[in-house]
């Protein structure tokens, strides 16, 4: 049995979107993104930042900001980084209103205890959203700064529509 070159370049794509699906399906399954819980970490908790709580920066960023909308605590992904400085995702959510803080394992750093669980903070990123109460409404082991965009989808209820929608207007092309 001959196969022609149409013939074989069907099989192999008809191969490659199965083996796709199967890749795609295998991580959407096992990906931990927008937990629940996290070892350590559960909806509903006190958040490590807050309003009013002081920080490990220099003034005038020594005390988070009593306006903040949101709060946005990141473990393990950019050394030490606030607001804009954190990129664009600091970017995004400092323009919804909210209070962005990027750490790694710099000794004091709060870290909702996981490294008593055995978690390795300079290995393992976990983002945390909070509402304007502090209390936690998102958990991303895994996310970066940069996929903050992203996740504010997921609470668009902490800030107006309208809010969310001008601040999404701004983003580069190539995020939207």
């Amino acid at each position: 049995m001959k196969f022609g070159f149409w013939s074989k370049t069907k099989i192999v794509l008809v191969v490659f979107i199965a083996i796709s699906a199967t890749v795609g399906l295998f991580v959407w399954q096992e990906y931990p993104f927008g937990v629940k819980k996290y070892k350590t970490i559960t909806l509903g908790m006190q958040a490590a930042e807050g309003a009013g709580t002081p920080t490990a920066w220099a003034p005038p960023y020594h005390i988070v900001p009593e306006e903040s909308k949101l709060y946005v605590y990141s473990l393990g992904d950019i050394t030490m980084c606030i607001g804009s400085d954190c990129g664009i995702g600091g970017y995004f959510v400092e323009c919804l209103g909210g209070w962005v803080s990027g750490y790694k394992d710099m000794g004091d750093v709060f870290d909702y205890g996981l490294r008593g669980v055995g978690v390795n903070i300079n290995k393992q990123k976990v983002i945390t959203v909070a509402d304007k109460d502090a209390k936690i409404v998102g958990i991303y082991p895994g996310a970066s700064i940069r996929n903050l965009p992203y996740i504010m989808r997921n609470h668009r209820d902490l800030v107006s529509e309208d809010q969310f929608k001008h601040c999404w207007d701004l983003m580069p092309r190539r995020w939207k």
